[in-house]
This record gives C-alpha cells, structure tokens and sequence, in this order.
C-alpha cells in the first residue's frame, strides 16, 4: 500500500507543466488544478541525478497541495516517447516505448531546490507505462511543497522529441466552499465559508454586495434571490476559485383573497412567514385610498373589518413592507379581495 501512496504522488508532481529549465526556474512551472488549456511539452532538458534517480534528460517542477483531504488524480499522456529497437539476431525491427521516470522530492520553500543538500526526502522512484496513466492518491500530506522530477533516457538526437501532457484535479489543489443553511428566505442570513487555501493567503468574495465581509474566509450572506457565490484565494502560486450557491425562497406567502363569513376557512387574512420580520408594516386601503388596516409586527391577522366594523365586499390595496434589518427586500403590494 505504501508503494502505492509513493507512485501515485511521484506522478502527482509530473503534472507540472513540463519545459525544460535550470532549477531555478522550478517555480514558474506549477501545476495547478484550474487549467483550461493542457499544453503539450518536449522532454529535452539536462540530466539529474540523485538517490535512487538517474535520467539522461529531466524536468523538474512544483506541486503545493492545500489544506484539504480527498483523492488527487494526475493524468499523464505521453507522445512519441519511443525508439526503434533492432533484433541482433533475425534483424527485425519494431518500435518500442521508453521508460519515462518519476521522483517526488518534499522540499522546503525558503531553501529552493536548486541545492541538493536542502531536500528533505526522496519519496521514491517509479516508472510510467503505456501511452497514457492516471494515477490517484488519496489525503496527501496538507500545505506542503514538492518538486517533481521526470525523466528519461530517450535519445531526442536519434528519434526526435519526446512529448507529455499531465493535468490534475481534486480536494487537495483546490478550494472547498460550503454554505449553513443551505435554504434560506429572503431577509434571512447564510454562513459561507472557504477553506484549503494556503494559510495567511487572502480572500475575495463576489458578487461583495450580499456578504458582510468580502474579504473573509467565513462571512456572512444575506442575497435576496438565489446566488452563487464565488470565493478566489490562492493555494501556493496557484490562483483558485470555488463557487457555492445559496438557495433564497420567498420572503412571505399569502392568499389574494379573504371570506370573514365564521366557517373557519379564510376568516382572516393569513401571511405565512410575516414572523420572521418584527418590524413588518402591513397597510390595506379602499378604493378612495382610505387606511382601513394599519399593523406594525402583524401579530393578529387582519379579518376584513375597519375599527370592528365588517367591510363591504370589493377589492383592496395592500402594500406589505418587511423591514428587514439584513437585507432591503421590495414591499409587496396588490389587490386582495372580501367576498361575504
């Protein structure tokens, strides 16, 4: 199992983007889990030599996983990485793949890696089959900085360049956002929150104008509708973002329309979710644009009467203001009718 966890994180770093470079240029070439584009490298730089690797050409790179456990996958693709190999005895020739080598070496940040004696440890050294390979490992170690190296012994003079496109994902590269409670109405508030992001690294949250701090890996959000929130922070030299949507209902649910007839079936004018905003104005007018029902918090329901007096039959205009103190949220107004 161990041997395992070490290949599949050895290949992990491959997926730095591959060029050729001295090692001090080790961290312009970062993998980063968000890329659009895969590019497509040659394996044609200098040899490297340490522990347990050798290779006639190399490329080193830089990994940086964040703080979040989960299962890394690298995907590997090789190109024109062969030779012709020739049958000393019937003369045949076929065509055969090389070997490409991976190496995973932890290395401190402030050191660099340009200087052998500053590696903390090799973590093995492995060998990639086939055209292409995907390999997956699961929690590797958090806020950690690696450099990849891959190599091969494929004569580029002879058979010409060798190729590679390497690409990754998942929780260990990247940011994960979540969202309590996940359902929320209008006027309520969301707790949202990032986390993975390398630590003292800053946070933006858009769009800023629902959060109580836009700059906050945990802050609060109070949307009027249903949003999907946006959190950019940077996890090494990788810039990430990670979305979470919070769900908004309707702020208040009503009937149109009332009958204060004594039947116990819309005697009163119900406002379903009206308790959640204390300071609530809820004004009804006639037709003349008289005040008839005036109530701030809505604790009785309004029963079609005007100062204990049954109103007549007809339409009224209502206009329900909520209040709120998280979030301006448009009144309500339409027309409810009192049917005898």
């Amino acid at each position: 199992m161990r041997k395992r966890w070490l290949l599949f994180f050895l290949t992990v770093l491959m997926g730095l983007h591959a060029m050729g470079q001295t090692c001090a240029e080790i961290a312009s070439n970062t993998l980063c889990a968000q890329v659009e584009e895969i590019p497509e490298h040659n394996l044609s730089a200098g040899s490297f030599s340490y522990g347990c690797f050798k290779s006639s050409t190399s490329f080193s790179y830089l990994i940086t996983t964040g703080g979040r456990g989960g299962t890394l996958s690298i995907n590997i693709q090789r190109t024109d990485c062969d030779y012709i190999q020739v049958d000393p005895i019937s003369g045949t020739a076929q065509v055969a793949l090389d070997s490409i080598f991976v190496t995973l070496i932890k290395i401190d940040p402030n050191l660099g890696a340009c200087d052998t004696s500053t590696y903390i440890n090799q973590v093995g050294c492995y060998l990639m089959l086939g055209e292409t390979q995907t390999f997956e490992l699961s929690n590797p170690p958090v806020y950690s900085d690696f450099m990849l190296v891959v190599g091969s012994n494929h004569n580029t003079t002879l058979f010409g360049d060798c190729s590679l496109k390497v690409w990754a994902s998942g929780d260990p590269l990247m940011l994960g956002t979540t969202r309590t409670p996940s359902f929320i109405f209008a006027g309520q508030e969301a707790q949202i929150s990032v986390e993975g992001q390398t630590p003292g690294e800053s946070v933006s949250w858009t769009p800023e104008e629902f959060v109580g701090n836009a700059n906050s890996a945990v802050t609060n959000a109070f949307p009027t509708e249903t949003t999907a929130f946006s959190a950019e922070s940077k996890i090494g030299l990788c810039v990430l973002t990670d979305t979470v949507v919070v769900t908004v209902g309707e702020a208040i649910d009503f009937f149109n329309a009332l009958s204060p007839n004594g039947d116990n079936i819309n005697d009163d004018w119900q406002i379903y979710g009206i308790q959640k905003f204390p300071r609530a104005e809820v004004n009804v007018y006639d037709r003349w644009g008289q005040n008839v029902f005036r109530s701030i918090g809505y604790a009785t329901p309004w029963d079609g009467s005007n100062r204990g007096k049954k109103l007549p039959t007809g339409s009224y205009y209502y206009v329900i203001e909520l209040n709120s103190p998280v979030v301006y949220i448009e009144p309500y107004s339409g027309f409810i009718t009192i049917i005898h």
